[in-house]
């Protein structure tokens, strides 16, 4: 009686650890297959100040100033022909072209086309700076929604003639520019945005040359 009673016992614990082996490999593969389904890169930015009273974050989530710093950074490259505007200008379209939508570049090439048949780029030297005194301020990006925004540049557009260093132009502008949220490369454009065109015309704000 009491070997049968052992021999139960043994049965019982066999099949409650081959219960537990089994509901344990079950957990693995479901961790596994987790673990394989999960995000393995996760983008927070960070805005270069930070109150005192903290700030909280949302991955994914672009705060103004880095929406601003995008956009200033992608339109001064573009804008940028250190020897020659008809090399310059279309190379910079080609080399930032993952930052820009297509009908943004091809408006681009659009206005480079024109601009080389009216002789405009010919020995153009351009440069693209932040105008004195304009800082970056929240109104200067808004939010429009659906990853939308519209950005206010205020910059100092100057042009050179490479052959005598003629200055030619010296002007105070402002850009406004539609960026979009553009998920389609992250290793050609790691930002995940994208220039989309201008919302106004740029305006002259003042006439130095």
């Amino acid at each position: 009686m009491r070997f049968q009673n052992a021999l139960e016992n043994a049965r019982l614990a066999l099949q409650i650890l081959a219960t537990a082996f089994l509901v344990s490999i079950i957990i693995n593969i479901l961790l596994i297959i987790g673990w394989h389904g999960a995000q393995s890169k996760v983008n927070v930015y960070i805005p270069p100040q930070i109150p005192q009273t903290g700030i909280t974050l949302r991955a994914g989530e672009y705060p103004n100033t880095t929406i601003y710093s995008f956009t200033y950074y992608i339109w001064q490259s573009i804008n940028h022909w250190p020897t020659n505007g008809v090399d310059d200008y279309k190379q910079t379209i080609q080399q930032f072209s993952a930052y820009l939508t297509p009908r943004f570049k091809n408006f681009l090439i659009h206005d480079y086309n024109e601009r080389f048949n009216q002789g405009e780029l010919q020995e153009r030297i351009r440069t693209l700076s932040g105008l004195n005194g304009a800082v970056f301020q929240n109104a200067d990006v808004q939010a429009v929604g659906d990853g939308v925004w519209i950005v206010h540049l205020k910059m100092r557009l100057s042009e050179h003639m490479n052959m005598n260093s003629n200055e030619v132009k010296d002007v105070a502008i402002e850009y406004t520019l539609r960026i979009v949220r553009y998920d389609v490369d992250a290793k050609a454009n790691p930002w995940g945005l994208a220039l989309d065109g201008f919302i106004a015309n740029p305006q002259r704000i003042q006439t130095y040359v």
